[in-house]
């Protein structure tokens, strides 16, 4: 086991061992009366409209990856990520002409 290993096991040791000491707290007193008076109640709260819901997060996840494309675009990240291919292409390259050279 390298040093790097055996450190990740020593420091969740040492997170658990905080996690077993830590105190545990108690819920309102109450928490139980709340929850009881709902059961026996029956109440069910009322949700808005599925239709309306459904529409508001398609525009949100629309809007969110129109901003993350103009974001990747104005970066160069795309640019950079189509590149990745050649770079590797050419590593590959020139490890085999290295090797042959070996």
């Amino acid at each position: 086991m390298n040093p790097k290993q055996q450190e990740d096991i020593r420091l969740t040791q040492y997170l658990n061992k905080l996690l077993d000491e830590l105190p545990l707290n108690e819920p309102s007193p109450l928490l139980t009366d709340r929850i009881m008076r709902a059961v026996q109640a029956d109440e069910i709260p009322v949700q808005p409209n599925n239709s309306q819901v459904h529409r508001r997060k398609a525009w949100v996840n629309g809007l969110v990856a129109t901003a993350a494309t103009v974001l990747l675009f104005q970066l160069g990240v795309i640019h950079k990520i189509m590149n990745i291919d050649m770079g590797i292409h050419q590593l590959t390259t020139y490890i085999q002409h290295l090797s042959e050279l070996l």
